[in-house]
């Protein structure tokens, strides 16, 4: 329990000083892909019921409630202020010519397969996230860029996060009472359907032009906390309730304008679903100075290819 807390004082605190201090980004953007782990504010621009622009949602964000599913800051917003860059903004905000150093495509509900989280309204599945970087890339990025060689060498050496595919269990193979995926396909043969899809995807990306790409493995998802909290744990500091009061019992999300918990940090749970912002902080911590997250390399060691 002691070690814990303190790991996670010295990862905030190693975070915030291993900043870039030079002007210069270590990476020209950066772009993010994936569901409600990353989304920074897209689904507040579509028609369904998955929001976080409201608080208890971003009670610790400097920016307030933007459509982050947490307390505070995501992977995504660590891994940029690494990289000396600003937030990638959510690409359905952007009203004229998109940012050169990055956008959001994440989307809360979405996963991999097309229909996955349409129970719960519109949301940007990941071949449709592919499709609008597609656009920025044939439509905006040349409006800022000065050639196709600048355009090349931009995608070549600009970051890609990918976090994607818990939603095709929740909000699809395991969600039987709308959904009869679990009865077409066994677990294994969805599997492979969800990586054969999630490979052309990659395919995708890599044909136009992304080549520093990190991607998230599914997190286990028996540890949410309707399942965390029927089990005995050790080690963690609080990984069977979450930190604002929720719908269904503290298995959904929070309840707009209910007051959180006195101290996050303490939780690793922000919602039913979504993790706080401390936990975001040792996994960003993980995935760019180690290997524990994110490998072969870690985002240190990229940025230097």
């Amino acid at each position: 329990m002691k070690m814990a807390k303190v790991f996670l004082i010295l990862s905030l605190v190693f975070l915030h000083l291993m900043s870039p201090i030079c002007t210069l980004p270590l990476a020209p953007a950066l772009y993010v892909f994936g569901d409600s782990l990353f989304d920074s504010g897209n689904n507040n621009f579509l028609p369904t019921f998955v929001r976080a622009n409201f608080l208890p949602y971003g009670s610790d964000f400097a920016n307030g409630s933007t459509g982050r599913f947490t307390n505070g800051r995501t992977i995504a917003d660590f891994i940029a202020e690494y990289l000396g860059l600003p937030y990638s903004p959510p690409y359905l905000s952007s009203k004229g010519p998109s940012s050169l150093t990055g956008l959001n495509y994440a989307s809360g509900s979405c996963g991999i397969l097309p229909d996955t989280g349409s129970i719960l309204g519109e949301c940007l599945n990941f071949e449709e996230q592919i499709n609008l970087f597609q656009r920025t890339i044939e439509k905006d990025l040349p409006q800022m860029l000065n050639n196709s060689t600048q355009l090349s060498k931009h995608l070549s050496e600009s970051i890609y996060l990918i976090s994607i595919g818990s939603n095709d269990y929740i909000n699809n193979y395991l969600e039987t009472m709308y959904y009869n995926t679990s009865k077409l396909y066994l677990p294994k043969p969805f599997a492979k359907l969800l990586i054969s899809n999630l490979s052309q995807q990659f395919e995708r990306l890599y044909k136009l032009g992304a080549r520093k790409m990190i991607f998230f493995d599914i997190g286990p998802l028996g540890c949410i906390p309707s399942i965390s909290r029927t089990h005995a744990h050790e080690g963690l500091i609080d990984a069977s309730n979450p930190c604002c009061t929720t719908w269904g019992n503290g298995t959904s999300g929070c309840i707009p304008m209910s007051k959180p918990c006195i101290n996050p940090n303490k939780h690793f749970f922000w919602d039913g679903y979504h993790l706080t912002e401390a936990v975001y902080s040792i996994i960003a911590y993980g995935c760019l100075y180690d290997r524990s997250a994110c490998t072969p390399l870690n985002i240190q060691e990229l940025v230097k290819m």
